[in-house]
Parts: structure tokens; C-alpha cells; sequence
């Protein structure tokens, strides 16, 4: 059964977010992130977009607890942006961003609220998996952060 927790409230798989990735496949990488934003490596930890107000990454301004959209959402009493019929600017800035990967989170959106949700969690860990060594991939790295292998 597919963990419904990395159902992105935005769209978004969070299976292969780098907050995710870095607790669970690199220390260094868990390191690296908790240098560039000032805090502890502990502190880089998110279990999923539908678990991030019980347990999420606190340190940054736009991540984790913190996430305008998950605020947005809670203030609406909704839980993913497919049920707002105002697609806000900070939605709308993540979903250009993440176009530039190829990842459109509006189609996401529309399929995880067709229910078919757990067939859409199953298709995005496949998808974002290493070809050369099956690991899970990180969306924002041109590498597998396990292999190296190029992904772009």
C-alpha cells in the first residue's frame, strides 16, 4: 500500500523532495542542507505534506511547517489546493517552478482527486526512481544523489 503521507497538498510527490530524501538516504546531504539554512542536521526532517503541521521542518521560512500553502489550506479548512478555486500566487509560483521539472502539479492535483490516488503514489515512486541503481531520485538534483547517474 502506497504511504498516502507524500501526497503533496500542492500536487506534488513528496517522495522526492530533498528535505524527504535527505533524512533518509544521505547524511551528507542532511548536513549540507542544514548548513545552508542555519540550523541543525536534525532539524532537516519532514515525513510528508499531510503530516508536516505534526511533525514538520521548522528552520525555513517556506518549507515545512511553514509552507504558505499548508497554512493557506489550514486557514481554509481544505487540504489540497484542488479543492480552492483561487489558485493563490504562492501556488501558482511553486506550480511554474515545478514545470521547469517537468512535474505539472494541476494534473497531479486533478488525478489525486479523482481517486486514483494511491495508483498516482505508486506511478510517481516508479518515476522517480533511478534507472541505474533504483534508488529514489530527488527532483531538484541533474544526478541520482546514491549512483551519480545523470537523470536529466
Amino acid at each position: 500500500m502506497a504511504d498516502t503521507d507524500l501526497v503533496g497538498r500542492c500536487g506534488l510527490y513528496c517522495g522526492y523532495c530533498i528535505i524527504y530524501r535527505a533524512e533518509r538516504d544521505s547524511q551528507q546531504l542532511r548536513d549540507e542542507i542544514a548548513k545552508e539554512n542555519g540550523c541543525e542536521p536534525e532539524d532537516v526532517h519532514c515525513d510528508g505534506c499531510q503530516n508536516v503541521l505534526i511533525e514538520g521542518w521548522d528552520s525555513d521560512d517556506v518549507w515545512g511547517k511553514n509552507c504558505e500553502i499548508v497554512r493557506c489550506l489550514e486557514s481554509k479548512g481544505m487540504n489540497t489546493c484542488y479543492e480552492c478555486e483561487v489558485k493563490c500566487h504562492s501556488f501558482q509560483g511553486w506550480y511554474e517552478h515545478m514545470l521547469e521539472y517537468g512535474e505539472d502539479l494541476k494534473q497531479n492535483l486533478k488525478r489525486i482527486n479523482s481517486g486514483d490516488q494511491e495508483a498516482w503514489l505508486n506511478e510517481e515512486e516508479k518515476r522517480w526512481s533511478c534507472k541505474a541503481c533504483g534508488k529514489p531520485l530527488i527532483i531538484n538534483l541533474d544526478s541520482c544523489h546514491e549512483c551519480g547517474e545523470s537523470i536529466r
